[in-house]
Formats: structure tokens, C-alpha cells, sequence
């Protein structure tokens, strides 16, 4: 695997190092003098100096055709003029910007790039995850957002529990991964009973997150959805139904009985 690792100074070293004993293609660009004499001592490689975002320096590196680009440089616009010029000029097939303020990561993303990642937006959403609903939830993003993984402890009080997974009817947009339960994984089927204090590991998109939550949560006094959140409508439907049926019977007998006296009995006539 070709990776070109562009800017950095110990992050670069690590990175240099973890990759390199898996005895892949590395190619190294800094733009600091200092930072590229101790990395080549360092690591024993060849460094290129020269800017990362600059054309030059990726066709003396030979950085074509990268399987990933990771970027390093110390400010983020750096990071994402090198990151663009890689993908978009040099055929790198991934791209991953490292920036310092958190607010650039979604709209890094907006702009192309393959993946950004702040430490400090790792940070809040970690904080996020385990402060809610006292750790018995933890959320992780996988696969730049489009994936999320749901770690979520079963209380004896919700709807599944002790039931039977072909029972609950499980919503369609959302499955259960693995089971946890005393330090054992089961790998989930239809006759798997959800017991209390089992941990789910459940996939969903993160449009569905929510839902697939609110469906988890819900209490055993509740009446649990067919099929996820959007049986609840269903639900509410045919109560209505049901509810309207007596009315219409009743409007149904009336007119029958009308119906009935303004008919006149045919009188039989006399020889």
C-alpha cells in the first residue's frame, strides 16, 4: 500500500513508524528543514522537503497515485489545499486532513475530502456518548458518519425484554449485531431471548439513530411498535377504525329503520 504522509513532526514519527513495519510504500513530504533531517534520523527513511501543496513537491516525492494521503501540516488550510491537489491531481484514492479546529470538520467534508478528524471533535463527542443516559448508551460513527453503531444495555422494565428476537419485531431499518451477556458474545438469531442487563450491539444509519432508540427504551406498560416507530401511525389508524365502525353501524340501522316505516304494506284486493 503506497501512503504519502505530508507535513507533521511527531505525529508524522508515529505514523512513519506504525506504518513502516507493515512494510509498506511510504513517501514523506515536510516543508520544515529541521522537522525533515529528524525524521530521516529518526526513522530512517527518505524525507522530501519541500510544501505539500505545492505541485513540485509531489512529482519529485513521485506522490501519485496514493492509496492514502494523510495530511499533518500545522494549519488546516494547508491541510486541505494538499489533501485537494492530492485527490484531485495526484489519483490519491483516500484522503485524511487532520485539523485543529473542529467546526472545519464537517465543512472540510462538505468540500470533498475523504475524512477530517479533530481531536478535540473526538473529544466531544466521546463526552457526548458517555455521559448519556448514565453510559447505558454509546454511539459510534463509522465509515465517515454513514454508519452507527449502537451499544445499548437492556433494563428488565423495556418492551423486548425477555422476549424472543422473531418476536419483537424488530424495525427494518435498524439490526441487532451481537449480544452481549455475561462477559460472552451470542451471535443474535430468531429464538435468542433478550434478557435484562444484555447488551445490544445494533447497526443503523444516522437518521435512524433516534428512532431506533425510542423503540429500545420503550416501557413494557406501553404498547411496543410493530415494526419500529412507524407502526405507531398504523396503530393510531386502525383504532380509528375501529372506533368509527360502531358509529357507522348505528347511521346503518337508523336508515334501516326509516327504511322500514315510510314502506308501505301492498294492500290485497278484494274479489
Amino acid at each position: 500500500m503506497k501512503i504519502v504522509i505530508a507535513g507533521g513532526d511527531s505525529k508524522a514519527e508515529y505514523i512513519i513508524k506504525s506504518y513502516k513495519s507493515r512494510k509498506n510504500q511510504l513517501v514523506v513530504i515536510n516543508p520544515n528543514k529541521a522537522v525533515v533531517e529528524r525524521l530521516r534520523t529518526a526513522c530512517q527513511i527518505k524525507v522530501f522537503h519541500g510544501a505539500p501543496w505545492s505541485r513540485l513537491a509531489f512529482e519529485q516525492a513521485n506522490a501519485f497515485d496514493a492509496d492514502i494521503f494523510i495530511a499533518l501540516c500545522e494549519e488546516d488550510t494547508d491541510n486541505y489545499a494538499a489533501c485537494l491537489m492530492a485527490k484531485r491531481m495526484f489519483n490519491a484514492k483516500k484522503t485524511i486532513c487532520v485539523v485543529d479546529n473542529p467546526s472545519n470538520v464537517e465543512y472540510f467534508k462538505q468540500l470533498g475530502l475523504d475524512a477530517v478528524i479533530s481531536s478535540t471533535y473526538l473529544l466531544a463527542q466521546n463526552i457526548m456518548s458517555e455521559s448519556s443516559m448514565e453510559t447505558l448508551t454509546k454511539t459510534l460513527s463509522l465509515d465517515d458518519n454513514r454508519v452507527t453503531v449502537i451499544e445499548k444495555v437492556i433494563l428488565s422494565k423495556y418492551a423486548i425484554c425477555n422476549k424472543a428476537i422473531k418476536d419483537i419485531r424488530f424495525p427494518k431499518y435498524a439490526s441487532i449485531a451481537a449480544i452481549y451477556r455475561n462477559y460472552q458474545i451470542i451471535i443474535p438469531n430468531g429464538l435468542i431471548v433478550i434478557q435484562p442487563k444484555d447488551t445490544l450491539l445494533m447497526v443503523t444509519t444516522p437518521n435512524n439513530s433516534r428512532n431506533l432508540l425510542k423503540y429500545v427504551e420503550t416501557e413494557r406498560a406501553s404498547i411496543l411498535p410493530v415494526g419500529g416507530l412507524a407502526g405507531v401511525k398504523a396503530k393510531e389508524t386502525s383504532s380509528s377504525e375501529k372506533k368509527a365502525a360502531p358509529a357507522e353501524e348505528k347511521t346503518v340501522e337508523k336508515k334501516a329503520e326509516t327504511a322500514k316505516t315510510t314502506v308501505k304494506t301492498p294492500t290485497k284486493k278484494k274479489n
